[in-house]
């Protein structure tokens, strides 16, 4: 059981050798000890985006396994990046480090959550930490890389990238991380070769679509729709030859809200329409396909928004609420509260509007381009002003920021 739970877990992108090893670790699940049904059962809740689910089936194993310091990281990273608790999240990783000062993961995890909570030199002191204790293994350098981009300091940056991959020519993410790096120094051509390489290289299904959806960014940073939604289309035809529907539906759905952003609500139509077939057409697990569905709703509620039809925004809205209460999803209730967010300020709701950002996910530059817009209609320019920059500083690479980091850059001019 636990043998084709780790195979489904750790599939590297492949979303039908995942279920399917997944359905039969589930399959063995009266054969397991109690520990292992309820490590396949969380592993399978995440798997199927289940909030609720997996706090239930993380509460066992923390009542089983109070000294295990994985099950500690697991809560952690549920706390972080599920439930977006930091302060809850920091006390498991602690609590890791305290059962095993030496368990390197531990500080990994550590940096990353430093980085959300803007302690960088926390973050710094935690990764040079996971570099001493696996000296010799790319990931750490990989790790430490990443937190120099995002402090900009490029150059730095791509010389920790490439020790990775000179350590081990397997990690070839490395080769993305510098692509990155070129992108928020704005030599996009560069940045492409090595999203080039990276693909080429790459050998699993996943890293192959993430470049792909790397490159496709590219085109957006630089307004190139055109060449952007090329490569949208050709990550969509290799998801669908790869059997990965889900990455073949997100992906029509990212070339729509680019469209969206840019003004194209013909074209964005069609493309909402291509996510919405396959979601219906689409061999995939229920559980995939009412988190597909929830997602696409969310986006055409912005459409419908975008297009002033505020009233079927308005019930879209409605609608998505009630299924995300049940669901206990924090990342699709801080989406349906950006969406609730950007139709008060479209009926002039500001104060209203400026709420409900608050309670948006605040790690996304879409959010702050609202909500920095939103505060320019009431005339408070200075606090826009530092939304946009913050925008214009940021280095991680995303599509919210894609579609929106010129935008600011506009907005700052007029300022």
């Amino acid at each position: 059981a636990l043998a084709y739970f780790y195979r489904g877990f750790y599939s590297g992108g492949d979303y039908k050798e995942s279920r399917e090893n997944m359905s039969k670790a589930a399959d063995l699940i009266d054969k397991v000890s109690e520990g292992e049904k309820h490590l396949i059962l969380f592993g399978m809740a995440v798997a199927d985006n289940d909030g609720t689910k997996q706090k239930s089936e993380l509460n066992e194993l923390l009542k089983l396994f109070p000294k295990d310091k994985r099950v500690q990281i697991s809560a952690g990273a549920y706390y972080q990046y599920f439930n977006q608790n930091y302060k809850k999240s920091l006390e498991y990783y602690n609590n890791a480090v305290n059962i095993d000062p030496n368990y390197a993961e531990s500080y990994n995890m550590l940096g990353y959550l430093n980085i959300k909570m803007n302690n960088y030199a926390d973050a710094e002191k935690a990764f040079k930490k996971y570099i001493s204790l696996l000296p010799n293994e790319a990931n750490p350098y990989d790790s430490y890389a990443e937190f120099l981009l995002q402090r900009g300091k490029y150059h730095e940056s791509i010389t920790n990238y490439e020790k990775v991959y000179n350590i081990d020519p397997t990690f070839v993410s490395a080769l993305s991380g510098i692509g990155n790096n070129y992108i928020f120094m704005g030599e996009f051509d560069k940045a492409r070769e090595y999203y080039e390489k990276y693909y080429t290289n790459a050998s699993s299904t996943y890293a192959k679509m993430n470049a792909l959806f790397l490159k496709a960014t590219s085109y957006l940073y630089e307004e190139k729709m055109e060449n952007a939604l090329v490569v949208f289309e050709e990550r969509v035809s290799f998801a669908k030859v790869s059997e990965s529907p889900i990455t073949a539906i997100y992906s029509y759905k990212n070339a729509a809200f680019a469209l969206d952003v840019a003004g194209q609500y013909d074209r964005a139509t069609e493309y909402y329409k291509k996510a919405e077939d396959l979601i219906m057409e689409a061999e995939i697990e229920e559980a995939d396909r009412i988190t597909a569905q929830v997602n696409l709703d969310l986006f055409l509620c912005y459409h419908k928004i975008m297009t002033g039809k505020l009233e079927e925004a308005k019930n879209g809205m409605v609608n998505c609420g009630q299924i995300i209460d049940v669901r206990g999803n924090v990342g699709e209730k801080k989406l349906h509260n950006l969406g609730l967010g950007i139709m008060a300020s479209a009926n002039e709701n500001y104060q209203q509007a400026l709420e409900y950002f608050k309670d948006a996910d605040r790690e996304n530059p879409f959010t702050w381009y609202q909500e920095a817009i939103t505060l320019q209609k009431i005339e408070k320019k200075d606090e826009a002003k530092k939304l946009f920059n913050k925008i214009v500083s940021c280095n991680k690479n995303q599509i919210g920021l894609a579609v929106v980091r010129n935008r600011a850059v506009e907005n700052l001019a007029s300022l």
